[in-house]
């Protein structure tokens, strides 16, 4: 496995380790600067945040030929969303790229080194982003099932993709808002209202969108229960200085809320206190 790299960002020597509910490691994974990558790949993972796409995805047809498989690990409204083929110079073609909806809960502990949290309804829901699965999408599937990871395909991916909204609409704002990790919100009373009027939100704009969702907010809100003391991505970027993830997470729906003229004021509220710097 080759892992590219920042320009300008610190070395790394050493794999991947995970602790928590799976105890592995994965000593033979390469690092490279990102500008020094020379393709062709036969999978192109692509599981960064969405506000640092626009440098790699003019970048990304060039790590591969006819047969590569782009696959975008991604929260929030997703880059191809509303996106035609040609937009984008050297951004993958549509036809050879595959949304991935992660529903793992993960935590980067340190460098090369994450927390695993198992449930049940682990999965990684795998999809062509511009039609039904075909049969390359199918042996991905396949090969990824074999290698130990949970995957499967889908044929409606715009509702496994607002209903993991649901959750990182709610939870990672109001975690980096407060601190508290996923569990804590779950089963604290008054941050649980808050969660399930937010969720309630996103389910009316999936079902206006044509895409109702596969889970209740009721059933999502237990399943952050049993996920525990994890700290969302967005409480770890707050953490660490980042930049948050707002604008695929919160501001991309309220947008399109306003086009169904759709009222969200738990989403415009969990916006609005995140748009204050950090003291």
């Amino acid at each position: 496995m080759t892992v590219a790299q920042r320009s300008g960002a610190r070395a790394q020597e050493a794999g991947v380790a995970a602790e928590g509910d799976e105890a592995w490691q994965a000593p033979a994974v390469r690092y490279v600067p990102l500008d020094e990558l020379r393709g062709p790949f036969a999978q192109v993972i692509v599981a960064v945040k969405s506000h640092d796409l626009g440098e790699l995805l003019p970048r990304l047809a060039a790590l591969g030929d006819a047969g590569t498989e782009y696959l975008f690990l991604q929260n929030g409204i997703p880059w191809w969303w509303s996106h035609r083929d040609g937009e984008i110079a050297g951004a993958p073609p549509l036809a050879r790229s595959v949304a991935v909806v992660v529903q793992h809960a993960v935590e980067r502990t340190a460098p090369g080194c994450i927390r695993v949290r198992r449930t049940d309804g682990d999965r990684y829901i795998c999809a062509r982003v511009s039609g039904a699965p075909d049969a390359p999408l199918e042996a991905l599937v396949a090969a990824w099932q074999a290698a130990g990871i949970p995957a499967e395909s889908s044929a409606q991916i715009r509702r496994e993709v607002w209903t993991k909204l649901m959750s990182n609409a709610t939870l990672n704002p109001l975690s980096a808002i407060t601190g508290a990790t996923v569990g804590e919100l779950a089963s604290t009373p008054r941050t649980r209202e808050v969660l399930l009027a937010g969720m309630a939100e996103v389910a009316r704009l999936a079902e206006r969108d044509g895409h109702p969702l596969s889970m209740t907010p009721e059933a999502r809100v237990r399943r952050a229960e049993l996920v525990g003391g994890t700290r969302t991505s967005m409480l770890q970027d707050r953490l660490a200085g980042r930049r948050l993830e707002t604008e695929a997470l919160l501001a991309a729906p309220i947008t399109i809320a306003e086009r169904y003229g759709e009222p969200v004021p738990v989403l415009r509220t969990l916006l609005g206190c995140l748009s204050i710097p950090q003291i």
